[in-house]
C-alpha cells in the first residue's frame, strides 16, 4: 500500500505534521477507536473493528420447487420491520424510500397466513418467492403477497409460483397484494451461493474481494458475513455487509451475485455511497479511508441500496480525513475534491446498513467452520 508524500518537507517536519494530526483528530472525534497512524512514508488512517464477522439469522423459502435460504434485512413498513425484528431476534430495518421501488426492480414473495404449519413468519409454511439469484428478474426487492387458503379448501404445501397460481384459479386460495417491499438477498439456493471466503481469518486489513460470506450453515440457520465499517452522514460509525451489485465486474469482485435490476433502482430507492480512489491510505474498499453514507439507518432516507459516487482528491497530497457529508460539502466547494458518479451512474450495491451495537452484539464467537 503506498502511502502520499508531502512535497518539499523534509521526514522530520512530516514525522511533526503527522503526530500533531493524529493528536487532533482524537480530541476531536467522538469515536475513540478511530486510530490516525503514521508509518515511514506518510499518512495513514486505520479504523479499529474495521472488518467484524457477524451471524445472522438464515431463513428458508422455495423457488420453483427448492430450497432457498435467505436473511431479512430491511422492510419499507415500519410494523413489518418490528415484527421481523421480533421473530428472527436480529434488527430489521424501517426502510420507507423502498416502498418507491419499480416494478421492474423488484420480484414477489408469498407469505402463509394460515394453512400448513411450519417455520414461516405466521407459523405456517414457508415462503414463496419469485426468482433466485441467475434467474432472469431476481432480486432481492420483494413485494409482500398474503396467502389464506379459503375454508372449503384443503390446504397442502405449495412450493412454487405456478403452483400458487393454480390453486388461486381454482378457488383454493385468496391471495392479497401488499404494497410492503422487503430486502431480502439470497445466500444459498439450488446450484449456487454467495461466494465463501477461503480465508476465515478476519482483521482490520481484509480485502473485499474474495467473498463476503464466512459460513453458511444451514443446520443451525445462520449466516457468519464480513461487516465492513464505515461513517453515516453525520460522523457517526455504522457497519454494513455486502448482498448483491451491479454491474458484473464488481459483483464478480466482491463475491456477490450480479443482479442487473439493481440498476433501476437509481434515482427512485437508492441513496449515494461515497467511496474514495485516493488520498489517505486506509480501510476502505480502494485502499484509501472508508466511505461515507449519506443515511444512517435510523433515517428516513435511509436505504439499502447505495448509489456509489467516486471521490477523488484532485491533490492527493492536500487529502484530509473527511467523515461526514459536510466535510465532503465543504471540500468540493473548495474545488479539492471532485465527486462522481461510479461506473457512469449505473454502480449500485446492496448494502444493508447496522449500528454497531447491533454488529457487536451478534459478533461471532469461536472458530468458523468451513462451509
Amino acid at each position: 500500500m503506498s502511502n502520499f508524500r508531502i512535497n518539499g518537507k523534509t521526514e522530520s517536519c512530516i514525522l511533526f505534521a503527522t503526530m500533531i494530526f493524529a493528536i487532533f483528530s482524537v480530541m476531536l472525534s467522538t469515536y475513540p477507536n478511530v486510530k490516525a497512524q503514521e508509518d515511514t512514508a506518510g499518512s495513514l488512517l486505520k479504523l479499529s473493528n474495521a472488518n467484524i464477522p457477524m451471524d445472522i439469522p438464515l431463513l428458508k423459502s422455495y423457488v420453483n420447487g427448492s430450497d432457498t435460504f435467505f436473511i431479512a434485512t430491511d422492510v419499507s413498513d415500519e410494523k413489518t420491520a418490528a415484527f421481523l425484528t421480533e421473530k428472527t431476534g436480529f434488527q430489521v430495518n424501517y426502510a420507507p424510500i423502498l416502498a418507491s421501488t419499480p416494478d421492474s426492480a423488484k420480484g414477489n414473495t408469498y407469505v402463509f397466513t394460515n394453512g400448513v404449519n411450519g417455520t414461516g413468519p405466521f407459523g405456517y409454511q414457508v415462503p414463496v418467492f419469485s426468482a433466485k439469484p441467475g434467474d432472469e428478474g431476481y432480486s432481492p426487492l420483494l413485494q409482500i403477497n398474503m396467502v389464506q387458503w379459503n375454508s372449503n379448501a384443503s390446504a397442502r404445501e405449495l412450493m412454487s409460483v405456478q403452483q400458487i397460481a393454480d390453486a388461486e384459479q381454482k378457488g383454493e386460495i385468496s391471495v392479497n397484494k401488499t404494497d410492503i417491499i422487503v430486502n431480502h438477498p439470497a445466500i444459498k439456493w439450488e446450484g449456487g451461493s454467495l461466494m465463501v471466503k477461503e480465508n476465515k481469518t478476519i482483521g482490520d486489513e481484509t480485502a473485499y474481494n474474495g467473498g463476503q460470506v464466512l459460513s453458511i450453515d444451514t443446520e443451525n440457520m445462520v449466516v457468519t458475513m464480513v461487516a465492513h465499517r464505515g461513517w453515516g452522514p453525520d460522523g457517526k460509525s455504522i457497519y454494513y455487509i455486502v448482498t448483491d451489485a451491479t454491474p458484473q465486474m464488481p459483483a464478480n469482485m466482491m463475491g456477490v451475485p450480479h443482479v442487473p435490476a439493481d440498476e433501476q433502482l437509481v434515482g427512485n430507492a437508492a441513496v449515494d455511497l461515497f467511496q474514495f480512489t485516493n488520498g489517505i491510505n486506509g480501510t476502505g474498499p480502494m485502499g484509501f479511508q472508508s466511505g461515507i453514507g449519506a443515511a444512517n439507518p435510523d433515517d428516513p432516507n435511509y436505504s439499502p441500496m447505495w448509489l456509489i459516487q467516486f471521490i477523488e482528491w484532485k491533490d492527493p497530497s492536500q487529502a484530509k480525513i473527511l467523515e461526514n457529508v459536510n466535510d465532503i460539502a465543504s471540500m468540493k466547494k473548495a474545488g479539492l475534491i471532485t465527486v462522481t458518479p461510479a461506473m457512469d451512474g449505473k454502480h449500485v450495491v446492496n448494502c444493508p446498513f447496522f449500528d454497531a451495537d447491533t454488529v457487536f452484539k451478534h459478533q461471532h464467537k469461536g472458530n468458523i467452520s468451513s462451509s
